[in-house]
């Protein structure tokens, strides 16, 4: 029992850790990373907090899982993405009350704070796939985009965070007249995360003596 429930313990753990990784990169005010980048400046355009845009946002990547993949999809896969979605708002949600109190101005602060975001969102990823429990829309939307045009995950990875980033910056442009959410910070998470993925991963393989799992 315990064995079967390890790997979605540790899930849970990661989707906190991940939405704590999110929320400092985005205390840091240098800009959110790429995959939040859509939902957040959606919160800044609305009523709506940045935990709820993100759920809201990830319903379509779920939509637009069913539509590449309806013959072919595991559907129960599919439908638990939604409270795994909405379990994952929640925690970025309070993680953004968490860290509320390390928004600053003074440059070298923001970007200790950033770098902290980028280090714990890679600690999250690494949980993540080490668990091999279950995958968020967003990365499930990638595969499934990279399944159908028969190309590889991490190319269709790059090319999904340049087009929410583009898609925030339309969005910013068209309600702000200029940019929100997005900096400097934003092209640093991109290039550090997965640097600090495969050093967690790294030191998990060691700790536990195995592989990541592979997600069924």
């Amino acid at each position: 029992m315990l064995r079967k429930l390890g790997p979605w313990l540790m899930f849970v753990a990661a989707l906190f850790v991940m939405s704590l990784g999110i929320a400092l990169v985005t205390r840091g005010n240098l800009g959110t990373t790429p995959i939040s980048s859509l939902p957040l400046v959606s919160s800044y355009a609305s009523s709506l907090t940045f935990g709820e845009t993100t759920f809201l946002i990830n319903l379509l990547f779920v939509a637009a899982q069913w539509v590449l993949l309806r013959r072919s999809i595991n559907k129960v896969l599919l439908l638990a993405q939604i409270p795994i979605t909405l379990a994952f708002s929640y925690f970025i949600d309070t993680s953004m009350k968490f860290t509320e109190f390390l928004s600053s101005d003074v440059y070298w602060k923001c970007l200790a704070v950033s770098m902290l975001g980028n280090m714990v969102l890679g600690l999250g990823v690494a949980l993540e796939v080490f668990s091999g429990a279950a995958a968020l829309p967003g990365e499930g939307l990638v595969l499934a985009v990279s399944t159908v045009l028969h190309k590889p995950f991490s190319s269709v990875k790059i090319a999904n965070d340049v087009i929410l980033v583009l898609l925030a910056l339309l969005l910013s442009y068209f309600v702000f007249h200029g940019i929100r959410g997005l900096r400097e910070g934003t092209i640093i998470s991109a290039l550090c995360v997965g640097f600090f993925v495969r050093f967690w991963l790294s030191g998990l393989t060691k700790l536990f003596k195995r592989a990541p799992a592979d997600t069924e």
